[in-house]
């Protein structure tokens, strides 16, 4: 019996490959190094591509970057959009926001790119479209689980809530850098949900 050769990929499915390890590589390069020094050839040798293959899909340095950023964005709504809001109370849905920012290197990425974005103005642009729409969806499912939780409170309200506390985790993020204490960034955020969603303290 012949044996069948394996299905050849065809033009397209490899580009994809070549970019999502570009892609990945560049996000690991910011976590590890920061974004200044994320240079094309350390992030070339992490992907195992060629600088060749990198310029056909990204020509520039910057154009690399600002797709990273792109990719952050995408990966958090793919992990919101996997939530089903229906389930969750509006306490769940911040625990989940509090694993997003502590429990996975995408927000590390994140703060990187907006404080790269504050001297550089097209960079600033992309950051600012993206985090729109970021912001967006995550408000949109907080109100969501906010209609499940018995709460009363205008959606009006529950956004903001939902965007006050995306700041406040993007700032324990960023002094986490300083003192990476876990136990008390919990306790604080524990207060600030007992603050805003009524919960009994223990």
């Amino acid at each position: 019996m012949r044996e069948e050769k394996p299905k050849r990929r065809s033009q397209l499915e490899r580009s994809q490959e070549t970019q999502a390890r570009l892609l990945n590589a560049t996000l690991e390069i910011i976590e590890e190094y920061g974004w200044s020094a994320s240079s094309m050839q350390r992030i070339c040798e992490r992907a195992g591509v060629s600088r060749g293959a990198q310029t056909h899909h990204f020509p520039t340095r910057e154009s690399l970057l600002i797709a990273s950023v792109r990719e952050i964005v995408n990966r958090y709504q793919f992990d919101l959009m996997h939530q089903d809001s229906r389930e969750l109370t509006l306490h769940a849905f911040f625990d989940f926001l509090w694993d997003a920012t502590f429990n996975d290197s995408l927000l590390t990425c994140w703060v990187e790119a907006m404080i790269a974005a504050r001297t550089d103005p097209v960079l600033k642009r992309q950051v600012q479209i993206t985090d729109a729409a970021a912001i967006a969806a995550m408000k949109s499912i907080g109100v969501e689980c906010a209609s499940g939780s018995g709460l009363v409170a205008t959606s009006d309200h529950i956004s903001d809530i939902v965007e006050l506390t995306i700041y406040l985790l993007r700032g324990m993020k960023v002094q986490d850098c300083l003192n990476a204490n876990s136990e008390e960034r919990k306790r604080l955020f524990q207060i600030w949900k007992c603050l805003i969603v009524e919960c009994p303290t223990t």
